[in-house]
């Protein structure tokens, strides 16, 4: 038995490095592939190199001998555009997307687990509902007084409705019992609903240009990301994941049912409004930077259990590492797909997702049909 148990844990671990692995190759890939095909290797050889060529130019001109200026300034132009492509367009939009959809899955995970359900994801209290509203009534009705800062309102607007929705839900789910995982569902349905009337309504007297955008942010993109915006993902990345590690156990006893883990000393309601504002604080901060980005909570908690199993010491790690790794692929394939066009990453997330969703499904057929 402890020689299972331990091959069991050295395969986990495996996968473990496989993924993180496969996650370095995509983001390398991610970096080096767009309209400006990137060679790394080369591109750091000659930036570090040109100095130096510079110098010994200056030096053949001071001993008179005759030198191409115009090749020499050509090539370093052509360098220096390569080296802002690399350095503030494609490092910071892969670390973002790495950072986004590690977020994204976690929080699926963490959902999951909470409400003890395999079909919820973030949305299901209504996040992304509440994003997309308070978005759309900045695109449309509320305007910025700066044109130049509108991505910036748009996103601050979209982080408050995410975060009202969440607040909204739970004022509901609220009880002397502590937060109901049936009024939590019920009270998300109902909130999801009244966002997309909203969402309707705007669209319906909103110019053709607000509609646009409207349309266009509900699919989600990542050709906003910067260094600065890096950072705070990365923070706040750092700040929700590290929480949602350290809730693990809590997470697997919950697994068991909320009795029963109260009956093994857990502080049920505690922990259930940890990870509940944990959740909402990461997928209403990705939301609101990057639009809705559908399907990643829901699917990689989804093959992360069938590769490593539902302990969540092993399944959020895990989670970590397929969701950073399926945003890298999505967000490499939105830009090189149909260059120099590229597709809403929402768009691809969700047809890569439903398909292997319903794969998933059809696999299991018969434990949902037994369970029902």
């Amino acid at each position: 038995m402890l020689n299972l148990l331990g091959a069991r844990t050295r395969r986990k671990r495996h996968g473990l490095v496989l993924l993180g692995f496969l996650l370095l190759v995509s983001a390398y890939i991610g970096v080096v592939s767009g309209s400006l095909p990137i060679n790394v290797g080369e591109l750091l050889w000659h930036k570090f190199s040109q100095s130096a060529e510079l110098h010994i130019s200056q030096n053949v001109l001071v001993e008179g001998r005759g030198v191409n200026i115009e090749a020499l300034s050509s090539d370093a132009a052509f360098n220096s555009t390569h080296w802002y492509v690399l350095t503030e367009l494609r490092l910071p939009r892969v670390i973002m997307t790495l950072f986004i959809g590690a977020l994204l899955a976690v929080s699926g995970c963490a959902m999951q687990g909470l409400v003890r359900n395999p079909l919820a994801d973030p949305g299901l209290i209504g996040i992304a509902g509440g994003a997309a509203a308070a978005a759309a009534v900045s695109m449309a009705i509320v305007p910025p007084l700066v044109p130049a800062l509108a991505s910036v309102w748009v996103a601050l607007w979209a982080f408050g409705g995410a975060l009202l929705a969440v607040w909204t839900v739970l004022r509901f789910a609220n009880s002397a019992q502590g937060v109901s995982v049936a009024t939590l569902i019920l009270a998300g349905v109902a909130i999801n609903a009244f966002t997309g009337t909203i969402i309707g309504a705007i669209s319906y007297v909103a110019s053709d240009d607000a509609l646009r955008q409207i349309t266009y942010w509900t699919m989600g993109s990542l050709a906003g990301a910067s260094w600065t915006l890096c950072a705070l993902v990365a923070a706040a990345g750092v700040i929700a994941i590290s929480g949602l590690m350290v809730s693990r156990n809590a997470l697997n006893l919950l697994a068991l049912g909320e009795n029963e883990a109260a009956y093994m000393g857990l502080n049920v309601t505690r922990y259930k409004q940890v990870i509940l504002w944990l959740v909402a604080f990461a997928v209403a901060l990705a939301t609101a930077l990057c639009g809705i980005i559908g399907f990643v909570g829901l699917v990689v908690p989804h093959m992360c259990r069938t590769l490593f199993g539902v302990n969540h010491n092993v399944l959020i790690p895990a989670c970590a590492l397929m969701g950073a790794l399926l945003l890298t692929v999505a967000d490499t394939l939105a830009r090189t797909l149909f260059i120099p066009m590229e597709i809403p990453i929402g768009i691809v997330t969700s047809a890569i997702g439903a398909p292997f969703f319903l794969y998933l499904l059809w696999q299991q057929k018969g434990v949902f049909n037994g369970s029902l």
